[in-house]
C-alpha cells in the first residue's frame, strides 16, 4: 500500500486488486498534453502504486512505466497483473530511481500518505528539468441517496471518520508554493455487481481498520444495498481530482 499504512495485508490487496475503480480517459489526456504530447515513450515513475491499477493505464498509453510499492502484499498483485510495467519495492521517501532519469511522476490515490518534507527533495531528485509531477485521487461522490447514507453509516462505524482522502488532498497538498499548481476535475460513473462495491469499500483502510469488525460491516451493507439494488448491480458516481505541477517552466495550459 503506502508509507503509513498499517493494513498490510493479502485481504486487504485482493480486495483492492479486484475492485477498485481505475481513472477515467480525460486524466491521461491531460497528462498527455502536460508532457507536450509525449506521454508515449515517457519514462514515468509512479510512487506508491498499490497493485498497480494507474500503473497499467499508464503503460497502455505507451509510457515506460516503475512502479514503486512498499507493501509487499500490494507488490505481488501489482506484479502478477502487470506484465507491461516493472515492479519495484520501495518508498516515496527514497526512490530506488536514478538522479533526473524521468519524466514524470504520479501518486494515484497516495500523496496524502506520504510526508511531504521526505517525498519533495525525492521528486526533483530523480525528475529531468522540466518533468511533470501529478498527483490525483478518486472522491466518490456522496453528496446524495444511499451513497450519502452509506457514508453515514461509516462515520458512525469508525470513530473520527471525516470522508474520503480527496478534495481536502488536493487543496492542502505541500508543495512548494512558488511552484505553479494546476488543478483538474473529472466527474465520472461506473456500474458494477454490489459484490465488487463491496469488496472497493472492503479496501479502504478504515474499513480494514475495524479488524474484526469489517466483514459484519460488510455484511450489513451487503443486506442494506441488496435491498435498494434488486438487480444486483450498482452506479457509483466519482470525482476524480488531479493537481499537476512543473518542476522547472510554467506549464504551458491553463487551470480547467
Amino acid at each position: 500500500m503506502t508509507e503509513k499504512s498499517k493494513f498490510d495485508t493479502e485481504s486487504t490487496a485482493q480486495h483492492y486488486a479486484a475492485a477498485r475503480p481505475s481513472y477515467p480517459s480525460e486524466l491521461f489526456d491531460t497528462l498527455d498534453e502536460l508532457l507536450a504530447h509525449k506521454l508515449a515513450g515517457a519514462r514515468v515513475v509512479d510512487v506508491a502504486a498499490g497493485t498497480g491499477i494507474s500503473s497499467r493505464q499508464l503503460a497502455g498509453r505507451g509510457a515506460e512505466v516503475i512502479a514503486v510499492e512498499l507493501s509487499a502484499a500490494m507488490l505481488g498483485q501489482l506484479a502478477a497483473a502487470s506484465p507491461s510495467v516493472r515492479a519495484v519495492q520501495g518508498s516515496g521517501h527514497a526512490l530506488p530511481i536514478a538522479d533526473h532519469s524521468v519524466d514524470l511522476v504520479t501518486y494515484a490515490q497516495a500523496w496524502h500518505w506520504m510526508s511531504p518534507e521526505q517525498a519533495l527533495p525525492e521528486v526533483r531528485r530523480v525528475l529531468r528539468p522540466g518533468g511533470v509531477l501529478a498527483l490525483w485521487w478518486n472522491q466518490t461522490d456522496r453528496s446524495g441517496g444511499w451513497a450519502l447514507s452509506q457514508a453515514e453509516r461509516i462515520a458512525a462505524a469508525v470513530p473520527g471518520w471525516a470522508g474520503e482522502s480527496g478534495i481536502e488532498a488536493a487543496q492542502e497538498a505541500e508543495l512548494d508554493p512558488k511552484l505553479p499548481k494546476h488543478g483538474y476535475r473529472f466527474d465520472w460513473e461506473r456500474t458494477v455487481p454490489l459484490e465488487t462495491h463491496l469488496s472497493n469499500l472492503a479496501s479502504k483502510s478504515y474499513i480494514a481498520g475495524l479488524g474484526d469488525g469489517r466483514d459484519a460491516f460488510i455484511a450489513e451493507e451487503r443486506r442494506i444495498l441488496g435491498s435498494l439494488f434488486p438487480s444486483g448491480e450498482v452506479t457509483e458516481r466519482f470525482s476524480t481530482l488531479l493537481l499537476a505541477t512543473l518542476l522547472g517552466d510554467a506549464l504551458s495550459i491553463g487551470q480547467r
